[in-house]
């Protein structure tokens, strides 16, 4: 990696943190629910009405959890302890849509609930 290309990717690194903490702040000010796609994925894989399925692929194990609880809806998928995809909607409204290999959500940002 270049140095100009270990620079830019600390600058965003550091951007993504300071987001973070700016969304959490204010969501801890307004009193607005959130959680994070870590919690969200315990959540999923440890309550009792998970549909669980298991597969190996390439020599490698998937899990992949369904849940429907309180109208909403989740889905995760994992690699060992992994978190590869969640997704959570209620009715119609989507809430999360995380794909590890996207920027977009980070597994400890706060993600307001509705």
């Amino acid at each position: 990696m270049s140095r100009h290309s270990k620079i830019k990717h600390k600058a965003k690194t550091t951007l993504n943190k300071v987001k973070t903490n700016i969304k959490e702040t204010l969501f801890n000010i307004a009193d607005i629910p959130s959680t994070t796609v870590q919690q969200l994925a315990d959540l999923i894989q440890h309550h009792p009405d998970v549909k669980v399925t298991k597969k190996q692929m390439l020599g490698i194990s998937y899990a992949f959890y369904s849940l429907e609880t309180e109208g909403y809806n989740y889905y995760l998928e994992t690699n060992k302890s992994k978190i590869l995809q969640l997704d959570a909607h209620s009715q119609d409204k989507k809430i999360v849509s995380y794909r590890s290999y996207r920027d977009y959500y980070q597994l400890n940002s706060p993600i307001k609930m509705p």
